[in-house]
């Protein structure tokens, strides 16, 4: 009897160790996902690694040949899951907690050194440089197309998981006025936008208005397409196609009604993980009475021999499409172009430029050096222009604002340019750049026609971009200085130069729960707030227009988004 106890005690302590470690595998958490690259691929071999917090492995697997990974018998806690493979950069999974007895999901994006490197472009978007409020930006780790808002913060990434292929869509209504400072109406627009996960995507926008007062002539009418879809060699193209009516434009003669169509496109192509080239075009058709047809191609190519260093070469011939970033607008900006002796002449130039850009975490350092030859170089202008000031032919007016557009002669620019990007804080960015070339600058002012000389100038902008968490707050403003003689930008095609002296724009989240809008914002866009750089001289009837580099403009409004 005594055999028997002595044998069940015995058998008991042999058992206890394997129930013991029994439960503790019931309890045991895990965690699985798929690993692909950036085009969505699978990809076998890799080590997949359970961190602790401080980065201790606890567990790893290889993936199987479709990608799949499985990490099995896992304390419960907090994690993080890191991917690697040979050519790719690591990518990580923070802050993952598991339960016990659970089995996390993490699916993982390997990237090469150059996809990565998109986070800090070559020529990244300055902060001040105007936007349309959707658009595209293929900058995430896993190349995959974000629709974004008004709202940097909220972003709609197109399918997050690796296994879903959902599509998503939004629409955006805008009613906005102010134009100018005059009596422009009322201008509504409709954007509608749709991205899928494999990078397909399609923006439609179109707008209208009504414009009352006395000269009034009528609102423009614009509509606009742009379709994205991925390319060869880990890239993309994009293309837009728009139209524009603009009835209260007036030219030679009284004569109004310009219209425009517009056919840009671009392919993005990245060989490798060190070299990068944009190439693409746009076909610009105009007409008022005559009619005219010109094409402009540009190409960007990036050499990127480490994390830090960028090797980059630009050539462009119009300043409003320079590379592919300038296709995500769904708002297409309107050809400049006059009417003389019954020819539509167009603005022509061409810009090349060597830049050598140095990063690190935060921000960005580049020298470049640009040669411009500027053929047909359009300036901004502001008055009220009667039909006999319209004679000689080199200038377009709004009639609706009083803004115009003037001819003015062929010059040439050498020069260079010095631009540093740094964030500041969490939630703060600034920009700051310095140029030295040749610009257009009035002489003998006043007088008809006027006379313009080009010349050495120098400039030197700076421009901020903030947004506050709390209230959703975007703020954008730069001041650009350069001589008030000039009506011309140094660097024509540099993109600070599109907001001279002081503008800023406001974008304001507002949630009236009370009548359950929960997705409508209000913006304010003011540009040359003080009405600097203004030149007057006299036109042929005897009244008193200037130039400017760009005349004082006012747009406010709200928007709501479904």
């Amino acid at each position: 009897m005594k055999r028997v106890r002595l044998q069940s005690v015995t058998l008991l302590l042999v058992l206890l160790p394997v129930a013991a470690n029994a439960a503790a595998q019931t309890r045991a958490a895990g965690v699985t996902g798929v690993v692909r690259d950036a085009k969505g691929i699978p990809q076998m071999g890799a080590l997949v690694q359970a961190l602790l917090p401080d980065a201790t492995p606890v567990g790893q697997a290889i993936t199987d040949l479709k990608g799949h990974y499985l990490i099995r018998n896992l304390k419960p806690g907090k994690y993080q899951v890191r991917a690697s493979a040979a050519l790719y950069m690591p990518s990580m999974r923070g802050d993952l907690r598991l339960r016990a007895g659970a089995q996390a999901i993490v699916d993982l994006t390997l990237t090469t050194l150059f996809e990565e490197s998109n986070w800090l472009p070559a020529e990244r978007r300055q902060p001040d440089e105007p936007a349309d409020e959707w658009k595209w930006s293929l900058r995430t780790a896993a190349n995959r197309p974000i629709l974004r808002l008004a709202d940097e913060k909220d972003v709609v990434l197109i399918s997050a998981s690796a296994e879903n292929n959902k599509r998503a869509t939004h629409t955006r209504v805008e009613i906005l006025g102010g134009n100018g400072f005059a009596n422009g109406g009322l201008q509504n627009a409709v954007t509608y936008g749709e991205a899928s996960r494999d990078g397909h995507g399609v923006l439609m926008r179109a707008s209208g208005g009504v414009v009352s007062g006395p000269s009034s002539l009528g609102s423009a009418t614009k509509g606009s397409v742009v379709y994205q879809q991925p390319a060869g060699m880990f890239g993309y193209s994009r293309t837009r196609i728009s139209f524009q009516d603009h009835p209260e434009i007036v030219g030679q003669g009284g004569g109004n009604g310009y219209q425009a169509y517009t056919l840009d496109s671009a392919e993005v192509m990245n060989f490798g993980d060190t070299l990068a080239l944009e190439v693409g075009s746009s076909l610009r058709a105009v007409r008022m009475g005559a009619a005219s047809m010109e094409a402009r191609p540009f190409v960007k190519l990036a050499m990127q021999p480490n994390e830090m260093l960028v090797f980059s070469y630009r050539m462009a011939r119009s300043r409003e499409l320079q590379g592919a970033d300038d296709i995500d607008s769904a708002d297409a900006p309107l050809p400049l172009a006059v009417l003389q002796n019954g020819r539509m002449l167009q603005e022509r130039g061409l810009h090349q430029q060597l830049g050598v850009t140095v990063k690190n975490s935060k921000g960005s350092i580049r020298t470049a050096y640009y040669r411009d030859s500027i053929e047909r170089p359009m300036i901004a202008g502001f008055g009220s222009v009667e039909s006999s000031g319209l004679a000689r032919g080199n200038m377009l007016v709004d009639a609706n604002t009083s803004t115009a557009r003037v001819m003015g002669d062929a010059y040439s620019s050498v020069g260079w340019s010095i631009a540093a990007t740094e964030q500041l804080g969490q939630n703060l960015w600034t920009t700051l750049e310095v140029n030295t070339g040749d610009a257009l600058s009035v002489v003998d002012s006043p007088v008809i026609g006027p006379k313009l000389h080009a010349g050495r100038a120098k400039s030197a902008a700076v421009g901020f971009k903030a947004q506050m968490p709390a209230s959703g707050t975007q703020l954008r403003a730069s001041y650009r200085w350069q001589s008030e003689q000039t009506v011309t930008p140094v660097n024509m095609f540099s993109g600070m130069s599109r907001q001279p002296y002081l503008s800023f724009s406001v974008r304001q989240p507002l949630r009236i729960r009370r009548f359950r809008l929960e997705n409508m914002e209000a913006f304010l866009d003011v540009t040359n707030l003080l009405a600097q750089g203004y030149q007057p001289f006299l036109s042929s009837d005897g009244k008193t227009l200037y130039l400017a580099q760009s005349p004082r403009m006012l747009q406010a409004g709200v928007a709501f988004t479904f």
